[in-house]
């Protein structure tokens, strides 16, 4: 265990009830459903922190979602179903930590469809960032650096030995 006295970075050593718990839950995901944050509150502070940042198996909870047609979202096939399909699970995972890292590095590591033209592409790069989400950081940027998706948006796909090309995309 990590001794909290000898450390250089402030520790929070107040009251942790149900608005704390909220809070906890906004920084570390996107929000508390019902019940959820007064529960997350009995677990105290330290059994708190260590749900979100070492979260068992994901599950999705909550009925599948439906496409204005009633049929179920298809988001390597339909467009703008990729992106629906990711926002549900920012919803109704049991992991939100983990979903709020997949959209804090995709914010990082920024692509788009628009210039990837592969929603499955897009896909497996949400993938890439979901299995190292809480992870390790060589492990993340080893990745990104041989992610399809990436290699499209920087054009790297394109290179040939001593040949480079130059990207004009205005960031």
């Amino acid at each position: 265990m990590y001794n909290v006295r000898m450390s250089p970075v402030p520790f929070y050593r107040g009251p942790f009830g149900k608005a704390q718990a909220e809070r906890l839950l906004w920084r570390a995901g996107f929000g508390a459903r019902p019940g959820e944050a007064a529960a997350l509150a009995k677990r105290g502070l330290d059994a708190a922190v260590h749900s979100l940042t070492r979260p068992g198996a994901m599950q999705l909870v909550g009925p599948e979602p439906k496409d204005d047609r009633g049929f179920p979202l298809a988001p390597a096939d339909a467009f703008g179903h990729d992106h629906l399909w990711w926002l549900d699970r920012m919803v109704r995972t049991t992991t939100p930590m983990v979903e709020r890292m997949v959209l804090i590095w995709h914010d990082w590591f920024a692509t788009s469809n628009s210039s990837v033209a592969s929603q499955k592409l897009m896909l497996g790069q949400n993938e890439l960032f979901r299995s190292n989400a809480l992870g390790s950081f060589d492990a993340l940027i080893k990745g990104v650096t041989t992610d399809p998706a990436m290699l499209i948006w920087l054009s790297g796909n394109q290179n040939v030995k001593g040949k480079p090309t130059r990207t004009t995309r205005a960031s």
